[in-house]
């Protein structure tokens, strides 16, 4: 059986065991897993057979350079960056690595593209001249625009997003009703709050602009994505099965289909050119669907497609390696929610809290 050395960063999320479960038994090659993460107390580092801790990717250099020694002593054949900041940092380094003779492979490769997913603001203005529906917005950088766009649309509530960034980090939900600030997640800086509140924040500005779109309350989906050359090659749409849509992780899905959806996607993929893994956030809302976010490397919750039959970690991987591609039949209307992991935990490790320390699995349900 074929050894594939695989380096798995950002393995401190929460459902990093589903992702490197997905890589593990298979038939055709065995995989052999390198964790890293900025924490030692990384939740996947227990289920890598090497972990290595590595600087934050804000200090590049410092963070590049780990890569550099953690790959000289481990010689990883393919690298799979699980966080949007890592995955731009490598990108942007990638001439670097080889000129280094630093050859590991990756799902995606295009730095340029990498840049137009991470600039929400360029994204937008990319899907709009291309006719991609991503609905309504604009882009504010003092409480005038705010105002002159609340004032055009009506909604009753609108999102404000830095224009850079990932998730709900920063995020704030503009609800002009509401008499005080209410927290939705505390840890990613993300709350409901009125037109006044926002204005004593003072966070608009010429070099700190937002967008802001209307708050939509449909459905939200998560797309994964295989494309080679502008076509697509694996595809599966998960309907996010969450109380609270703000969570910068799903700890619940379904399975399903929508050919619109699937259109929306195609015409996505094949505008940008994509070749490699890519991942599509979805929302529908009063008949209509729009595209919200997009990211060129694996979603966090990737793996519950493979508990729905079709695996992308390890189709991913044989794309890489040049394997003969498995030919995969994904079952529909499966839904999936996140438990824990049970592990032995080393008595030397002391006042842990386990929910930090250990990471979750998803199980399909029976209702």
């Amino acid at each position: 059986m074929k050894k594939v050395k695989i380096c798995v960063t950002c393995v401190n999320g929460f459902l990093t065991y589903d992702f490197i479960n997905s890589l593990r038994n298979q038939k055709d090659f065995y995989a052999s897993i390198i964790g890293t993460d900025i924490t030692n107390t990384a939740k996947g580092k227990i289920i890598c057979d090497q972990f290595y801790q590595v600087a934050d990717p804000r200090k590049e250099k410092k963070y590049i350079n780990d890569l550099i020694k953690i790959y000289k002593k481990e010689k990883f054949d393919i690298l799979f960056p699980l966080s949007d900041l890592e995955n731009f940092i490598i990108l942007k380094n990638l001439k670097l690595f080889r000129n280094k003779k630093i050859n590991f492979k990756l799902p995606f490769t295009n730095y340029e593209t990498a840049k137009l997913f991470y600039n929400k603001k360029n994204f937008l203005e990319f899907c709009y001249k291309n006719k991609i529906n991503v609905g309504t917005y604009k882009i504010v950088e003092n409480i005038d625009d705010v105002l002159r766009f609340i004032k055009k649309n009506k909604k009753k509530k609108y999102i404000l997003k830095p224009i850079r960034g990932s998730g709900s980090k920063n995020v704030y939900l503009l609800n002009p009703k509401i008499k005080k600030s209410i927290t939705i997640l505390e840890s990613r800086k993300c709350y409901e709050i009125n037109i006044q509140i926002l204005k004593k924040k003072k966070i608009l500005n010429k070099k700190n602009q937002y967008i802001m779109m209307p708050f939509y309350e449909g459905k939200i989906y998560d797309i994964d994505c295989i494309a080679k050359k502008g076509k697509i090659k694996e595809f599966a749409i998960r309907l996010r099965e969450i109380k609270n849509r703000f969570m910068f992780y799903s700890t619940g899905h379904r399975i399903i289909k929508s050919e619109k959806i699937k259109k929306l996607i195609m015409t996505t993929v094949k505008a940008l050119k994509l070749n490699g893994i890519c991942d599509f956030d979805v929302i529908e809302d009063s008949g209509k669907t729009y595209l919200l976010e997009s990211s060129c490397r694996f979603s966090g919750s990737v793996g519950v497609c493979t508990l729905s039959g079709l695996n992308f970690p390890a189709q991913m991987t044989r794309y890489l390696m040049g394997f003969k591609k498995k030919n995969y039949k994904l079952d529909y209307n499966n839904s999936f929610r996140s438990f824990l992991v049970l592990k032995k935990i080393s008595d030397k490790k002391k006042n842990i809290l386990l929910d930090e320390y250990i990471p979750h699995y998803s199980k399909q349900l029976d209702y």
